[in-house]
């Protein structure tokens, strides 16, 4: 599963590279001077948001609903007389929380966001040895609070990819019992169970839609990157029984900004007024 770590983190420089490329386009061309999608010096038509053109502040809340999964590796078995195979069940993740964005366009991360949910994981361990096999399941649900910094790069009108760099906080506070024990799952072998209490550093990739001003919609898959609490030699994975598992969770995100109070300015970028009906078409 370190792969897929990998191949998220190299996606991620690529599109960090994209936008880097973006920019130095967009430092070409007369009529978008920035590639900072909340930037004051683009057309407010291909802004994401624009604190002089939007109705919104830069500041609102998001909902996250969505699946996981417990994608299994790295099975304790290798020069033993027996077999484990680990593989995954899904799950659910709920979250709540808010987002603020920044204003200033020559900085290279463009929002923060946190919030607070539940999340559910499952999995399961086969054991097979000779003639004999069994199967052995976990399931568990956890509290947890994240945050996390974006980078964004627009690359239509409407559109964007969203990457971030964040850190969660797990409490498990249900499931989670060890089915070895209670002889559930017949392995001889020792169960090494992930503890109740997770602190991770994750990486998320989405693509983002701009539905009209001030509302966003953004399909993202996450994932662990390093696993501070319980570490284990820089394997971001979860141990049960004898394997690990990758958590994987896909969500969808619907964030909408706060309304300013009153009319707000709207400009173009030569600082001409444009008609109040035109902005009304953004």
């Amino acid at each position: 599963m370190i792969k897929l770590v990998i191949f998220f983190l190299a996606m991620g420089s690529i599109f960090s590279s994209f936008g880097q490329l973006d920019g130095d386009f967009e430092k070409r061309n007369s009529s978008r001077k920035s590639d900072n999608p909340f930037s004051q010096e683009k057309t407010w038509g291909y802004l994401l948001w624009s604190e002089n053109a939007s109705h919104y502040r830069p500041i609102g809340w998001h909902v996250d609903l969505g699946l996981t999964y417990m994608a299994g590796n790295n099975a304790d078995d290798e020069g033993r007389n027996y077999d484990l195979s680990p593989s995954g069940t899904p799950g659910y993740y709920l979250e709540g929380g808010m987002q603020h964005l920044f204003k200033n366009r020559k900085i290279l991360f463009n929002y923060v966001d946190w919030g607070i949910g539940l999340k559910h994981f499952g999995g399961l361990e086969k054991y097979t040895f000779e003639s004999v096999s069994d199967l052995g399941s976990f399931n568990f649900g956890s509290v947890f609070a994240r945050g996390a910094i974006h980078s964004i790069w627009q690359f239509t009108k409407y559109n964007f990819f969203d990457q971030s760099i964040g850190f969660n906080v797990d409490y498990r506070i249900y499931g989670g019992k060890d089915k070895q024990a209670e002889g559930d799952y017949l392995s001889p072998i020792p169960s090494d169970n992930q503890g109740k209490f997770v602190a991770q550093l994750h990486y998320s990739l989405g693509f983002g839609i701009k539905m009209k001003d001030g509302l966003f919609l953004v399909p993202t898959v996450q994932t662990p990157i390093l696993t501070m609490v319980n570490f284990n030699d820089f394997n971001p994975s979860h141990k049960w029984f004898n394997s690990r598992y990758q958590p994987l969770i896909f969500t969808v995100k619907l964030a909408w900004l706060l309304p300013k109070s009153g009319c707000p300015k709207v400009f173009d970028t030569d600082g001409e007024r444009q008609s109040l009906e035109y902005e009304m078409r953004q």
